[in-house]
């Protein structure tokens, strides 16, 4: 079966990943900084935030952080409250800019140029901060050598158990990224991060020609000689999508700008100069989209393919066999079930089997390493690993999509906006 090749070459590269996550987990040690506390303007895009911007700004102030503080919000067109909002907490510390609707990346390029000190903060207008969190994040900046540096990044737990997939998710994004810090070779840092606000400028800011301008720049300081790192003890929660709809939309919009960013920075990979960041970070970023449009169909012949044998074939379609199918595949329990069969002889011990059940493993390994190194488990998160196939499946799907429709806008001609909208 041509599935079972394809599966079995995706799984081997993922079971290889994994293995290379888990000797760098172990193999580097992170480098400890002393205390540094400098000035530091904190730049707060907002557009129609009125929800949020309250709580963001007041965990900025809330932060046990030695030196001065400036808030920079950058009201970009609002057509809600946002801007009486602001104006009502302002005070010496906290200054409220006006932009018309020019988009994330300009909105920001704006709000650096007003900003007082050297040292600058940007943070999402829908976010909050743990009180260690500005100290952590500029701490790695005291090297001469060192231009940024990001933080882990954590969804807000809500009531909406789509949130509490979401939190899982940036958990292991945020790993990702410290792992990619510890080999010298971060791609991204997220909306937010800390860098010096010379060398911003030096590299003339954000640039709005894709969609995600904190990846691009990233790989622009790279270019320039400019190091990133990613201190995970830095933490922010952020305001994640409530629906199916607005997830898609936010991981379509992420999945074309990191397409665009890679295309506009192809000379990057593979060049002895990027060293890690060429060889290795970012081709494991374009391997996602590869593995998408390989595994989407494969799994679902896989699936559908199981069921017309078992049930459908045989006129047992609504029976309770065919119901617990659906949940085995749902669910993990039915990975344990499909292991200890292999063990009893029930099934055969094919190379798709076998390699399926070492990538399984080997994952559960490294996310336990990073939930014990990144911390803050909650109950919920058993769940979510319990029940983890159909959200990472839907996320594949975003992807699948994403490749479709970035495709699309290349043999059309179509340019993409990046100006937000809420």
């Amino acid at each position: 079966m041509i599935y079972e090749i394809v599966l079995v070459f995706l799984f081997t590269f993922l079971f290889l990943l994994n293995l290379s996550w888990i000797f760098i987990f172990f193999k580097k040690a992170e480098k400890k900084y002393k205390d540094f506390q400098p000035n530091v303007s904190v730049i707060i895009p907002a557009h129609n935030e009125q929800d949020s911007i309250k709580e963001t700004i007041q965990s900025v102030f809330d932060s046990d952080y030695k030196g001065k503080i400036e808030v920079i919000v950058v009201n970009d067109g609002s057509t809600d409250k946002t801007a009486e909002i602001v104006k009502s907490m302002q005070n010496k510390q906290i200054r409220l800019l006006h932009t018309k609707h020019v988009g994330k990346a300009r909105a920001l390029n704006y709000g650096v140029t007003k900003a007082k000190y050297e040292y600058i903060l940007f943070l999402d207008a829908d976010s909050s901060l743990e009180k260690q969190t500005i100290k952590e994040i500029i701490k790695p900046l005291q090297d001469k050598s060192i231009a940024s540096s990001s933080g882990a990044v954590r969804a807000k737990l809500t009531k909406n158990p789509l949130t509490w997939f979401q939190d899982f998710d940036y958990i292991v994004s945020s790993g990702w990224r410290y792992l990619s810090s510890k080999i010298g070779a971060v791609s991204v840092l997220p909306g937010f991060f800390a860098i010096k606000k010379s060398v911003f400028l030096r590299v003339n800011g954000f640039n709005a020609d894709t969609l995600t301008e904190d990846f691009e720049i990233t790989l622009r300081l790279a270019k320039a000689g400019y190091k990133a790192v990613a201190n995970p003890d830095a933490v922010m929660f952020t305001t994640t999508p409530s629906t199916l709809k607005s997830l898609l939309k936010q991981r379509i919009r992420w999945g074309r700008g990191t397409l665009q960013v890679l295309r506009k920075h192809k000379d990057i990979f593979a060049s002895k100069r990027s060293g890690p960041l060429g060889y290795y970070t970012l081709p494991t970023h374009l391997f996602w989209y590869v593995f998408s449009f390989l595994y989407l169909p494969s799994v679902l012949y896989w699936f559908f393919s199981g069921f017309y044998t078992y049930f459908i074939s045989t006129g047992n379609v609504f029976s309770q066999e065919s119901f617990l199918y659906i949940f085995r595949w749902f669910c993990s329990y039915g990975m344990f079930e499909l292991l200890y069969r292999v063990l009893v002889g029930i099934y055969p011990l094919t190379a798709l089997l076998a390699i399926t059940i070492l990538n399984y493993f080997a994952t559960i390994f490294y996310n336990i390493l990073l939930f014990f190194r990144l911390g803050r488990v909650k109950l919920v998160h058993l769940f979510v690993y319990l029940f983890a196939f159909p959200y990472y499946f839907f996320i594949t799907f975003a992807q699948f999509l994403t490749v479709l429709i970035e495709l699309f806008s290349i043999v059309s001609n179509r340019k993409s906006s990046n100006v937000w909208s809420k």
